[in-house]
């Protein structure tokens, strides 16, 4: 090498080795409990971001210096499976089966859907009754408005078993779970979060002749303001400028606090998975937190993540304020099979797109 490239080559080199050591520590902060290290457990949202970073500089080294190009491929060879989580490639298993059921899993947004607009053409709804899914799990949802929208000569006929929220978690805040479903609810019991307006349901259907186990949840909310919104958007645009100051600040502390309850509930969702007797189970809704996060960790020790499993790309489920992160997600039992997992960005008027996949049921 010559001196002149040495300049130049040696000190980008340690920035390289910099972004790479980011880039590990971002893929890996599933594995540390977030009630133990909560700031360290925010990393995995900066996942995609250092992502980009050391491909940058593979793409560099290659096309300027390819003998540095070692470092940045080792480091994806490393994380290679984190990448995979998050950004999966699956060409097989786009069609499903005849035999398979749908789910889907929708938080709707409190007030896109209320007792005063179903009469309307809402656009949730007719989403819902278009997508003829099988099974239906919706958060931050208005029970008045559905119990309303039965009287309609809608779609609601074609599912006979409902549940409705009267848990007493339940608050005006809009934090509410519904499952509406073309098979028999045997069964349904609440799980509440000390302390939180968030909870889930679970609910025993039997599909056609076997129990399936249903969570269908809404994990702790961020709880950002607009001021907090305008900070996030702030440090994307002018890192240096914003990176200390007391919104900045402000915003972390309200990740941190956040994140730590969302273990919390992680960990008891994972002890009620865990004593959970039925042959199928899944779990699925809006859980506020990524596919490299302590709480996505914690509940795929013993269930698969459908996305994963068959979907294809990033597939952000959040669309609003540049916080593009999958923070809904429907996870299941190994002895189902996932087909043709989607984030479907057709309907905008939430500030999430609904996720929905079809399953397929193995031998017990």
């Amino acid at each position: 090498m010559k001196w002149y490239t040495k300049v130049w080559a040696f000190p980008l080199m340690l920035v390289n080795f910099f972004a790479s050591i980011v880039f590990i520590l971002c893929a890996f902060s599933h594995y540390i409990p977030a009630a133990k290290f909560p700031v360290i457990s925010l990393a995995g949202l900066a996942f995609p971001f250092a992502l980009a970073a050391v491909v940058a500089f593979l793409v560099f080294w290659f096309v300027f210096y390819r003998r540095y190009c070692w470092l940045s491929f080792l480091t994806l060879l490393i994380c290679s499976w984190e990448i995979y989580t998050m950004c999966p490639i699956n060409l097989k298993r786009q069609i499903p089966p005849k035999e398979g059921f749908k789910v889907l899993s929708y938080n709707v947004y409190s007030g896109n859907v209320t007792s005063s607009n179903v009469k309307k053409d809402n656009e949730v709804l007719n989403y819902i009754g278009k997508l003829d899914a099988d099974i239906v799990c919706l958060q931050e949802c208005n029970n008045e408005a559905f119990r309303a929208y039965e009287k309609e000569d809608g779609w609601m006929h074609k599912y006979p078993y409902r549940s409705y929220d009267v848990g007493n978690y339940s608050s005006p805040k809009g934090h509410l779970v519904v499952c509406l479903s073309k098979y028999p609810i045997l069964s349904r019991r609440i799980v509440s979060f000390e302390g939180s307006d968030n909870g889930a349901q679970v609910y025993e259907i039997l599909v056609e002749g076997d129990t399936v186990a249903l969570f269908n949840c809404h994990l702790q909310s961020f709880g950002l303001n607009d001021e907090d919104k305008d900070a996030y958007n702030d440090i994307l645009t002018r890192p240096k400028d914003n990176v200390a100051t007391s919104r900045t600040k402000t915003l972390v502390k309200k990740l941190r606090d956040a994140g730590v309850k969302r273990a919390l509930q992680a960990d008891g969702l994972r002890k009620e998975i865990d004593e959970c007797s039925a042959p199928y189970i899944i779990v699925c809704g809006d859980f506020n937190d990524t596919p490299l996060s302590y709480t996505h960790h914690v509940l795929t020790r013993k269930l698969s993540d459908a996305h994963t499993r068959s979907g294809n790309g990033f597939d952000f489920s959040y669309n609003r304020n540049h916080m593009y992160f999958r923070i809904d997600h429907i996870l299941a039992s190994r002895n189902l099979t996932p087909y043709a997992c989607k984030v479907d960005r057709s309907i905008k008027i939430s500030d999430h797109y609904p996720i929905h996949c079809t399953f397929v049921k193995k031998e017990k």
